[in-house]
């Protein structure tokens, strides 16, 4: 099961090694060369200040390496934490459960128009601060939609023609800085003609109102903007 949610999901998430390494064992380093500075002065009380600096010229090198030590080693055992404990749990989220049980494309097909057909979907989260809503995304030879997963939500919808642009934005934030595979957001501007669904109004963060751009987190970002290639703009589809 793990492997077939893996394919789905794309990469792995892992800790970022060297940037973990490296902050770990400056930290250590330095509480350390505290420690070894607070222990000299306070048994070689009275000692001239050259002999106690010469005893903590001394012994740097080994409080360095033992913090060298200490931070290789906690930098495999958070490696290995992030690979069991955030890496699989990343990936059942970014595949969300849907609970519209119907056999006519999972209880949205009474949504759509008498002749519009579905070209594809993906499961995503629509970023609605202060959480994300579950769903899927779907394309229609007429429409984007995102269909919330819960099955008494409005859903989300824009004529496909009118999206003005799908960019897919990296990861930001501290995490990003000490994790890899973190998934990327897909941003689309729908246009005017966009029917945002009373959950996203209920849920949107107010700061981001003058933001016309809807935001997807989900496994294939590059899947959902390559439906837009053809029809977006070409300045349009750098990103």
């Amino acid at each position: 099961m793990r492997d077939g949610l893996r394919q789905q999901t794309g990469e792995r998430i892992r800790l970022a090694t060297g940037p973990f390494l490296w902050w770990s064992f400056a930290i250590l380093a330095l509480t350390g060369e505290l420690a070894l500075w607070a222990a000299i002065h306070r048994q070689a009380r009275g000692f001239p200040a050259g002999l106690r600096l010469a005893w903590l010229i001394g012994y740097t090198p080994r409080t360095v390496f033992l913090a060298f030590v200490l931070a290789s080693l906690l930098t495999v055992v958070v490696d290995v934490l992030v690979k069991m404990l955030v890496d699989l749990p990343m990936r059942r989220w970014l595949v969300p459960r849907n609970d519209r049980e119907d056999d006519a494309y999972q209880g949205f097909g009474f949504h759509l128009g008498p002749t519009e057909q579905v070209l594809d979907e993906v499961p995503a989260r629509m970023l609605a601060r202060p959480r994300s809503l579950p769903g899927t995304l779907v394309l229609t030879d007429r429409r984007v939609w995102f269909f919330p997963s819960a099955w008494d939500a409005e859903p989300w919808s824009s004529p496909r023609d009118q999206v003005r642009s799908a960019t897919v934005a990296p990861p930001s934030g501290f995490l990003s800085k000490l994790l890899r595979g973190l998934p990327p957001q897909i941003h689309l501007d729908p246009g005017p003609q966009a029917e945002p669904s009373s959950e996203f109004e209920r849920f949107a963060d107010p700061d981001s109102r003058s933001d016309p751009r809807v935001k997807f987190v989900l496994a294939e970002p590059g899947r959902v903007r390559s439906w837009f290639v053809a029809t977006l703009p070409r300045a349009s589809r750098k990103g």
